[in-house]
Formats: C-alpha cells, sequence, structure tokens
C-alpha cells in the first residue's frame, strides 16, 4: 500500500506489506500507520497485489502504477497458485471518515488480460453392454503463446484453463490437445487489462469406442489406456481392478439402497468401474504400519446414533469371525467405510480407532492427484481387497509395467506385509488381506501387526 498526498509519498506509507492471516485479517509488517483525521482527508491510498520489493511508483501521476504494469512479467508457469503470483491487481481508495473514520477499502482490479479455453469433452463410448459413457474435459496437450510454453490454471468450478497475456498487446496462442485424434487451435488477438476472452472448441467428433478392461490404466487426466494396447503411459495413477457399476445399492439391490448407498450420494456419475493406485502409502517414511492406535473401539457405526447421518451409511463391522464379510457386507463399500472413518477421525468420533489408517490415507491423497470424474482415494473394504487377489496376475504386471509396487503375497493369519482393509470384525480386529493367502482378521494396534495401505478409487 502506498499513500499519496499533493503528488508525494506520505511518509510512512510507502509500499507497506500487508498479509492475509488465518483469521481473515489483514496485518500491517512493521511500523503501524497512525490515524491523522486532517492528513488522512487528504491522502489517496494506492494498493497493489501480489507484494514486491520494488515497485515503479510514481505519485505525480494519474496512474502511479503505469509503468509498474507496463513491466510485468508474467510467468510461464500458471499452473495452480502459481497463477496468482502473475496476477497483478491495483486499486485506489480514500480513508473513511465518521464511525468508521481511517478505515481504507480496495476493490482491486486486474491490470492483466486473460485468455480462456473451454476445451471438449472426449467421450469413451463403451462397448461392454450396461456400461454408461464416461466424459471428461480434454486438457491443453501443449500451449504456446507468443511462442512461449506456458501451463495455464485449471478452474475446476468452470472447467476451464485460463492463461494470463500481456494487456494492449498482440498475442498469438497455439492449443494442441489430444482427442480421439491430436487436433489444435490458432488463435490470436489484443485484450485491455482486466478483460478476459473465451475460445470454446468445440468437436462434436470427439467419441472414442472403447472396450474397458481389468488391467486398463488410468490416467491422471482422466484418460484410459487399454491393457491391449502396449502402450507404457508416464502419467498413469492406477490399474482398472473392476469393470461395471460398484455402487452398493445397483451390485446388490437386496442389501443396500440409494439412501444408504454413500457412493451414490456422493458420486453418482461414478459408474465405471474401481481402479487400484499403483503404489502403497507411505507416510513419515513408513510403509506399513498398525492401523490404529487404540486399544479397542469402532470408527464405523457413529452414524447410527447422529441426528443428522442415521440411515445414511452402512456400518462396517462385521462382529464375529463366524460372519464372513462376503456374507454380511458383499459389495465393495470401500468409500463407504473411508467416509465413516475420515469423519469419526476428523470429529464424530474417537481419533484413536482409526488414526494412522487416517494418516496415510491423507499422505496418499495429497501426493497422488485424481481427475475431477472420481471419488477421492480411499480405502478398500475387504470384498474390494479380494477383487483385486482374483485378478493379481493382470493387476501385478500392469503396476510393474509403470515402475509401481507389486502386491506381493503372504501365507493366511501372518502377522505383518498384509493389505489392511476398512472393514472391521470388532472393536480389536480388523479384516486384512494376504492377496494368494486370502483374507483374514487380525489385531490391529500392534507394530507387530503392520500392514500396508493400497488405496482405491471409483470413476
Amino acid at each position: 500500500v502506498y499513500g499519496v498526498a499533493g503528488g508525494q509519498v506520505v511518509e510512512g506509507i510507502s509500499n507497506r506489506k500487508f498479509t492475509l492471516n488465518e483469521k481473515g485479517v489483514w496485518e500491517l509488517e512493521g511500523n503501524p500507520i497512525e490515524y491523522d483525521s486532517e492528513l488522512f482527508k487528504t491522502i489517496t491510498f494506492y494498493a497493489y497485489y501480489p507484494y514486491q520489493d520494488n515497485v515503479a511508483f510514481n505519485p505525480a501521476v494519474e496512474d502511479p502504477f503505469a509503468d509498474f504494469v507496463a513491466n510485468w512479467q508474467i510467468a510461464a508457469d500458471q499452473g495452480g497458485f502459481k497463477y496468482t503470483k502473475s496476477d497483478l491487481m491495483t486499486s485506489t481508495s480514500q480513508a473513511e471518515a465518521g464511525r468508521l473514520q481511517g478505515k481504507v477499502t480496495f476493490t482491486m482490479n486486474h491490470r492483466m488480460a486473460l485468455a480462456v479455453f473451454k476445451m471438449p469433452k472426449l467421450v469413451y463410448d463403451f462397448t461392454n453392454g450396461g456400461l454408461d459413457d464416461y466424459s471428461l474435459d480434454v486438457a491443453p496437450k501443449e500451449l504456446l503463446i507468443n511462442d512461449v510454453e506456458t501451463t495455464p490454471y485449471y478452474d475446476a468450478a468452470s472447467g476451464t484453463y485460463m492463461a494470463l497475456v500481456k494487456p494492449e498487446t498482440n498475442y498469438s496462442i497455439s492449443c494442441t490437445y489430444q482427442g480421439t485424434q491430436e487436433k489444435m487451435i490458432n488463435p490470436t488477438g489484443s485484450l485491455a487489462g482486466g478483460k478476459a476472452k473465451m475460445y470454446t472448441i468445440k468437436d462434436e467428433n470427439n467419441k472414442l469406442d472403447y472396450t474397458l478392461n481389468i488391467g486398463d490404466y488410468l490416467c491422471v487426466d482422466g484418460n484410459l489406456v487399454s491393457v491391449n494396447d502396449g502402450t507404457v503411459p508416464d502419467n498413469a495413477i492406477g490399474v482398472v481392478c473392476y469393470v461395471g457399476n460398484p455402487e452398493p445399492h445397483v451390485t446388490h439391490p437386496n442389501n443396500y439402497t440409494e439412501t444408504n448407498d454413500a457412493l451414490y450420494r456422493d458420486y453418482p456419475n461414478c459408474t465405471h468401474g474401481l481402479v487400484l493406485a499403483l503404489t502403497d502409502a507411505e507416510y513419515e517414511g513408513a510403509v506399513t504400519k498398525m492401523f490404529h492406535s487404540g486399544k479397542t473401539g469402532t470408527y464405523g457405526d457413529w452414524f447410527s446414533s447422529d441426528e443428522e447421518w442415521a440411515g445414511k451409511f452402512i456400518t462396517v463391522i462385521t462382529a464375529n469371525s463366524a460372519t464372513l464379510p462376503e456374507d454380511r457386507y458383499p459389495a465393495f463399500l470401500g468409500y463407504n467405510n473411508t467416509t465413516l472413518l475420515t469423519m469419526c477421525y476428523e470429529g464424530k468420533g474417537s481419533p484413536s480407532t482409526c488414526d494412522w489408517a487416517y494418516n496415510f490415507l491423507m499422505a496418499y491423497r495429497n501426493e497422488v492427484a485424481v481427475p475431477a470424474g472420481t471419488t477421492p482415494w480411499y480405502i478398500p473394504s475387504i470384498m474390494c481387497l479380494d477383487q483385486v487377489a482374483a485378478n493379481l496376475t493382470t493387476i501385478n504386471k500392469r503396476i510393474l509395467n509403470v515402475g509401481g509396487d507389486e502386491l506381493v503375497s503372504v501365507a493366511a493369519n501372518t502377522n505383518s506385509g498384509h493389505y489392511w482393509s476398512s472393514t472391521q470384525r470388532n472393536e480389536t480386529f480388523q479384516w486384512t488381506h494376504g492377496m494368494d493367502g486370502g483374507k483374514y482378521a487380525i489385531i490391529c494396534e500392534r507394530d507387530s501387526r503392520a500392514g500396508h495401505f493400497r488405496m482405491m478409487l471409483a470413476f
């Protein structure tokens, strides 16, 4: 922030840095600016964002930031949070009088211009009987602005890609994308500061006949690569381990309803299959751990006495070793179970009933991004892992092809090296899987019973 009076910068109000704290309050760095009612009447305040140590600011002209704006450098990488570092904004204001005397309110104006790209959808028209079409927004494969390779910002709310450009300056854009084949657009133009231009790319023929198979790769951009393709993608995040609608009320309509089907409720369009992660989760350098630290307790039944959530989930506890999971909870309940687990940890129950599992889950979610049209990563139920074990040879081969972590089998009832599920047997035992060794229940609060956490998602 700058203060200007009589064509001069006011002493003590020159490039003063304010930072927004976690409470939403702007904190001033350094000495406070003392309110002087008579002086403040004469001051025009100027603000800009983001903060820079060295700013070309001329208080004697109508727009003191004119040279600063003209020489502003837009970064080639505008992806994620980096976008705001190039999005130069300025504002001017006066101090308020009366009851709010001394308060200065700024309405920031964008000084750069913006090219916005609405990409076409790629539609996978599955040849498998009974599968819905799977569509995803195509991402730019390569974006050049004035021959500079640029990483755009993706706005998930609007499904558009955005790139800042210099105002009042001619630009040329080359945007290639991969649909059913590689295509390109080459718009040119010039925009005033603060203005945006939407480029909507229509591609009516962007539909792909595709047979979905176990062993296909799911990539971080949402694309699929067939097990029969022979291609090894460098952006794969998982391997398809089930083909078909995995929603419990669909696979087992006699057991579950739309009301208590959390996957259907939260992600109704995830009707195509399940995908197993390529690597084990890791937390604080460990790749195996106990499931939770508490001696006893459950994370999967708190909802039954919760006014808001009663009847909206399926409990995760099979109760005893005589009741087999496939008899009591035969569906793919990994998303249901993991949602109960995370809500328990985050305030609905005792964190000690699921703390280590939660830590590994969140570490993996933070490490490995997922496409827009999928669930987040979750801990598979025991029946999810049974599905993986039934197709282990194909899945492992595909995992190894992209440098992932092969699933290693252990004998039934082995204490460590197994794969934790999100299905509980009771307050102290958890169902786990040995792959070729099958499923079994094991005490879950001892490090001598450490298991892997291999995540899954639905798409």
